[in-house]
């Protein structure tokens, strides 16, 4: 099986993005974890970069917020 890819200063700028958004829209992770579906760990996992969530995660939680996935990724 080959080597995962992870750039770790990316992936913690994601997670200050969903941060950021998920705050300045007043949702709590429990909130976001009833609008997705995704167990609050995972959640906080992505927000502390300690994992390298899917496309598909990501597109859900945009979705969620009601925000592009650009907003996140940039």
């Amino acid at each position: 099986m080959g080597k995962q890819y992870k750039n770790q200063h990316y992936l913690m700028q994601v997670g200050k993005n969903l941060v950021k958004i998920r705050e300045q829209k007043n949702i709590t992770q429990e909130k976001l974890q009833e609008l997705t579906g995704f167990d609050t760990r995972q959640i906080g996992r992505i927000e502390r970069a300690e994992t390298n969530a899917s496309i598909s995660i990501i597109k859900a939680i945009a979705d969620a917020l009601h925000i592009k996935i650009s907003e996140l990724l940039d």
